[in-house]
Formats: structure tokens, C-alpha cells, sequence
């Protein structure tokens, strides 16, 4: 049997008692009872089906209202996550073209897109670069960008090396473009804006300049990882390419704009 909703029986009863006050009541407190009658009914309606009703409806909009502004918060973040992984991919291809112009890479990473958004260091897989397999990646709360080749050997027992631990090979391109093109960059801009036309860089990657005659000063940069004295060569035909009069001499470089 089907069951009669509150409001339903409610009404049957309210019709019952008006009839009942019709047939019984007579004279002036028709009325007036007939309207206690109705405005009870009608209080017992808006505060146990109206006001219930209003209140759900009320709650139920302020939780899809929620749920709606989660949704778009989490698309919005995963849209700003997912541009700034591909503006980190142009940066790390740029950097790789620029001494290799055909190396192809891939992400390691379980999730380069938090990499992208939070910084740290991820390891990528490089093709098309000799000697190297990896590449560590570092991007730091400034959104600079350093990228370092990485080569994996196995482990031989008994192997003597004469190569320091730790010590891969160094492309002298590849350094001026991950680490010395922007020091270098900067060094000279303020050097020659205070009329420097000239600069030496010691082994351990420390900038002087000319300050008096027969006396140098420390600039305020300093090259990190700096190649050793074996790679000055290359590293010399470098800077060449890139403009600038370089020479290697016995303790530093000497490099003129």
C-alpha cells in the first residue's frame, strides 16, 4: 500500500475539521474558529515541510557552489601547471640545440608538471648527444634553469681510472651555454659601461680586472664549474665564436671585447 506524504494527510485532516466545525458550530464563532483552524494548519506548514525544504535547497546550492569553485580551481591549477611545464620544455630544447642541434629528449620524472610548478632537480633522457645519456635538470624559487649532461658507466672491479671521482667530461660548449653565457653576459656589460675592455678568469673560475697598473681586483661573479685547464683550447675557440678576443695563458684566460 502506498504510503500518503505528511502534507497530503494534513490536508484531509484540516477538511475534516472544517467540516466539523460547520456542521457543529453556529453564530458569531464561526469565523474566528475556522481562521485559528486554518492559520495552525498553515504555522504546522511552514515549520515542518516550507522551512526544511527551503533549508535543503539553501544547503544542497552551497555545496554545488563549492564543489563548483574546487573544480575550477583545480582546472585553473592544472592549466597553469601544464603551461609552465611546456614553457620549461622550450627552455631545456633551447639549451640542448644550442650545442647540440639535433638532441631529442624525455622526462624521467613520474610528474614533470609538479617539477615545473615546485623547482628541485629531475633527470631527463637525452638522444642525439654523444657520450652523454642523462641530463640532470635544476630549476630553482627564481626560475633559473641549469642543465648538466650526465654519462653513467658501470662499475668494473678491479678498474683503475686516473680521472678524479666523480669527474665527468667536460664540453666547453656545452658549459658556456648551461653556465657561462649569462655571467659572462653580465660581466661585461658592467665592466665596459665603467670603461673595462677586458677580463681574466683564474682556474678556479674567480673574475678579475684591471684596476691600476700591475693590479687586479676581484669581480663580483664567478664562474661555477669552470673547465680545467685541458678543455682552455676549446673553450678558448668558443668564446671566439661567440665574438669575443680570448687567450689562454698559464693560470688564467684572458677574454677582450
Amino acid at each position: 500500500m502506498k504510503k500518503e506524504s505528511p502534507l497530503w494527510s494534513s490536508i484531509s485532516l484540516l477538511i475534516g475539521i472544517v467540516i466539523a466545525i460547520l456542521a457543529l458550530i453556529r453564530g458569531r464563532m464561526l469565523l474566528p474558529l475556522l481562521l485559528a483552524v486554518f492559520a495552525l494548519w498553515l504555522l504546522w506548514w511552514l515549520l515542518t515541510q516550507a522551512l526544511p525544504l527551503w533549508r535543503n535547497n539553501r544547503a544542497y546550492r552551497a555545496k554545488e557552489a563549492r564543489l563548483r569553485e574546487q573544480t575550477a580551481a583545480a582546472n585553473g591549477g592544472g592549466q597553469l601547471a601544464d603551461a609552465l611545464l611546456c614553457h620549461v620544455n622550450y627552455r631545456i630544447t633551447a639549451m640542448l640545440h644550442a650545442a647540440y642541434p639535433n638532441a631529442r629528449w624525455e622526462w624521467l620524472a613520474d610528474k614533470p608538471s609538479r617539477f615545473a610548478v615546485e623547482g628541485g632537480t629531475a633527470r631527463i633522457r637525452v638522444y642525439g648527444i654523444p657520450d652523454f645519456d642523462y641530463a640532470d635538470v635544476k630549476l630553482d624559487q627564481k626560475a633559473n634553469l641549469d642543465c648538466s649532461l650526465v654519462k653513467l658507466s658501470p662499475l668494473v672491479a678491479g678498474a683503475t681510472d686516473t680521472q678524479p671521482p666523480n669527474r665527468q667530461p667536460v664540453n666547453p660548449r656545452v658549459w658556456f651555454e648551461t653556465r657561462g653565457r649569462a655571467v659572462l653576459e653580465a660581466l661585461v656589460t658592467d665592466l665596459n659601461s665603467r670603461g673595462h675592455s677586458s677580463l681574466t678568469v683564474q682556474e678556479n673560475g674567480e673574475v678579475f680586472v684591471q684596476a691600476k697598473e700591475n693590479e687586479a681586483e676581484p669581480a663580483k661573479e664567478t664562474f661555477l664549474d669552470f673547465p680545467e685547464k685541458v678543455y682552455w683550447p676549446q673553450l678558448v675557440k668558443v668564446l671566439e665564436e661567440e665574438g669575443y678576443a680570448a687567450d689562454a695563458r698559464d693560470a688564467d684566460i684572458l677574454v677582450s671585447w
